[in-house]
């Protein structure tokens, strides 16, 4: 199985003139639907970031936390490397892009 995690940041100030909870809101309601749109996602959970910053940080610490998550997961490598080219992931890249400032994303096996 493969294991695919993205971590969206949004930005405060995003291009599509909505404010960052409506965005988070909009691509949260997009990935809720995307293993009906790319059937080879075989399980998915998608979370919202708790408000707020953890209370304490070291302080070394990158204080930049994401805002959204989104766990896929995929029977073959293949089925994994099959998403980023499809229309439901081209469709949220579109979506998407001018609301957020990073996506950071790694695929693993389990």
């Amino acid at each position: 199985m493969i294991r695919h995690i993205s971590v969206f940041s949004f930005s405060d100030t995003p291009a599509n003139g909505k404010t960052k909870a409506e965005n988070i809101e909009t691509i949260r309601a997009y990935l809720e639907k995307v293993p009906d749109l790319y059937p080879p996602m075989r399980a998915q959970q998608v979370g919202v970031a708790i408000p707020g910053d953890p209370p304490e940080l070291p302080p070394d610490a990158c204080p930049l936390f994401g805002d959204l998550v989104q766990i896929a997961d995929y029977d073959t490598l293949e089925d994994a490397n099959g998403y980023p080219p499809s229309k439901a992931h081209m469709d949220l890249v579109a979506l998407s892009d001018p609301m957020l400032e990073k996506v950071t994303a790694i695929d693993f096996e389990f």
